[in-house]
């Protein structure tokens, strides 16, 4: 999945096309799924579905049919475009790339992390980004923490520090050529679908995003 400053990088984006409420807590929205306390818990914040055989996708529709009665609230809807990202950026990275991070391979693993912390500098560098995710005060009561135990206040100490880790070295996976294509295809997506979401409409359909799960 993408790693959370592209999440904030692609929010960011879509507000200068689209405007969204409250900025902040849509950004919070943006990179909030990837908050899980446990890797276990990694399928239900992002609404993991296997009912395609032999593929898989994140379930944006079925996290839109569970908080239907908030979905003009800006927190969730940047977490609903959350889960549209990572299935671009799935699809992207297995069909555009030829690429399979194996998660039972721990240098795999850390070889993608460490890509995403070199390209961190380059994309705070060139985009301006900043670190704009608040913490709201009454997050505990928010429904979003019946999918899983959110650690929120080590999450945003963590972010924090991809705005000032600096890291060179060789880039295995991720170039910041490839993030610009990814970036190029599915920014159009993430605003036209935000649009619709706006009118009470779909753009996109989750199981159409579905990508193949390797054997």
């Amino acid at each position: 999945m993408a790693q959370r400053t592209i999440h904030a990088l692609l929010g960011e984006l879509i507000l200068q096309e689209e405007p969204v409420g409250n900025e902040e807590r849509f950004l919070l929205g943006c990179i909030l799924p990837d908050a899980y306390a446990e890797r276990g818990e990694r399928a239900a914040t992002h609404f993991m579905n296997h009912s395609i055989p032999g593929m898989r996708y994140f379930d944006f529709d079925a996290f839109r049919e569970r908080f239907a009665d908030r979905m003009d609230d800006a927190l969730y809807i940047g977490y609903y475009l959350h889960l549209v990202q990572d299935n671009c950026y799935r699809r992207f990275f297995r069909a555009r790339l030829g690429l399979r991070i194996d998660p039972n391979k721990p240098e795999q693993v850390a070889a993608l992390h460490r890509d995403y912390t070199i390209l961190n500098a380059e994309i705070v560098a060139r985009f301006g980004l900043r670190d704009r995710a608040e913490r709201p005060a009454d997050f505990a009561r928010e429904p979003l923490n019946t999918l899983a135990d959110f650690v929120l206040d080590e999450f945003l100490e963590a972010f924090a520090c991809d705005f000032t880790t600096r890291e060179t070295g060789e880039l295995r996976y991720l170039t910041m050529a490839a993030l610009d294509e990814y970036i190029a295809g599915c920014l159009p997506l993430c605003v036209e679908e935000l649009r619709a979401l706006k009118r009470g409409e779909r753009f996109l359909c989750a199981r159409d995003m579905a990508w193949t799960r390797p054997v």
